[in-house]
């Protein structure tokens, strides 16, 4: 299974409708609204790269998404 992290830059005012959108994309386990450079950050757990670029698609499409950047997890610590 491969995990990732997900980045979103997005428009003012946007996020509310697309958080709903992502709610609907398969294989997205967690959202999150941060503060910082970026306004939301998905957890994804896939079982391919090709699955993965099929929801960073899918996140890429809906209205006020500005940019995306994907970091894959290589290695999780349990503490």
């Amino acid at each position: 299974m491969i995990k990732s992290y997900i980045l979103i830059s997005m428009r003012p005012g946007d996020s509310e409708k697309a958080i709903a959108a992502m709610r609907k994309i398969e294989k997205i386990a967690k959202i999150s609204v941060v503060a910082g450079d970026y306004d939301i950050v998905v957890r994804v757990q896939v079982d391919s790269l090709e699955d993965l670029l099929k929801v960073t698609d899918k996140i890429q499409m809906i209205p006020g998404v500005k940019k995306t950047t994907t970091q894959v997890i290589e290695k999780e610590l349990s503490l």
